[in-house]
């Protein structure tokens, strides 16, 4: 096939494999040389383009957007934060900027809105009624015959400072402490942390939060996101960047088991 072919048959034929000179597609997926996401399919409405600069020379970015606008579809200021969690569990791909189109910003809405609510990041799907246990409660008493505080706290991107406070009011807790980029999500299960508390004001905060939150080890840590603007994906609760760090102790121990 031709690339203009593969992109036709993602946008307009539904197709989940094709093969051209620089475009394939994988699932819902178009990727250009082999490895780059140029394009996302969401649903037969709504696509989701690459807004950054391919690596190669190409017109794949300027090639959708038109065949897009040929079918009536256009950019719309959609949130990306449903996409972000769709795209990191079909295609491991951390945060990247994309622009949405769609009919209108309605439909765009609600067709992220189901594709996320299929989504297994979010945990809203069927494994055969196979479900993973959770020994929290037994890890906090064996910690406790063994003489150790019951619950270890990891902090995650959160100044040293802060931290020395939240554990002055956190009777009881271990707290440990990790810059972002220090620790991988997945390697934070070596620390057995009971709860994680993530400096999500930025996207790498914000990437460790889902990444966290869809490894083994996150799959039952509560998580507590610093954030300004609410519980961002992957977090249970928010706290203010600008309060009292003693402040969050309370939403902490609510998580605790």
């Amino acid at each position: 096939m031709e690339d203009r072919e593969v992109l036709d048959a993602l946008i307009s034929g539904a197709a989940r494999r094709a093969f051209g000179p620089t475009l394939h597609i994988e699932g819902d997926c178009l990727f250009f040389d082999g490895w780059w996401q140029a394009a996302f399919r969401i649903s037969p409405d709504t696509f989701a383009i690459r807004a950054e600069e391919p690596p190669g020379d190409t017109t794949v970015l300027a090639d959708a957007a038109e065949m897009l606008t040929s079918l009536g579809l256009a950019e719309v200021p959609a949130s990306p934060a449903f996409l972000y969690a769709i795209t990191y569990t079909e295609i491991a791909l951390g945060l990247v900027q994309w622009a949405i189109w769609s009919k209108d910003l309605a439909t765009a809405d609600a067709d992220l809105s189901a594709r996320a609510g299929h989504d297994a990041f979010l945990n809203d799907y069927d494994t055969d009624g196979i479900k993973e246990a959770d020994y929290t409660a037994e890890l906090g008493g064996a910690r406790r015959n063994a003489g150790l505080p019951p619950s270890v706290i990891l902090t995650i991107g959160i100044d040293a400072t802060k931290v020395s406070t939240l554990a002055a009011h956190l009777d009881n807790c271990r707290v440990e402490s990790r810059a972002l980029g220090e620790i991988r999500p997945e390697a934070c299960g070596s620390l057995i942390p009971t709860l994680v508390v993530v400096d999500t004001t930025g996207d790498a905060g914000r990437e460790f939060a889902m990444e966290f939150r869809a490894a083994a080890c996150g799959r039952f840590v509560p998580v507590v996101a610093v954030s300004e603007a609410g519980t961002p994906l992957g977090a249970d609760a928010a706290v203010s960047p600008s309060s009292d760090p003693a402040e969050w102790a309370e939403p902490i121990r609510r998580l605790l088991p």
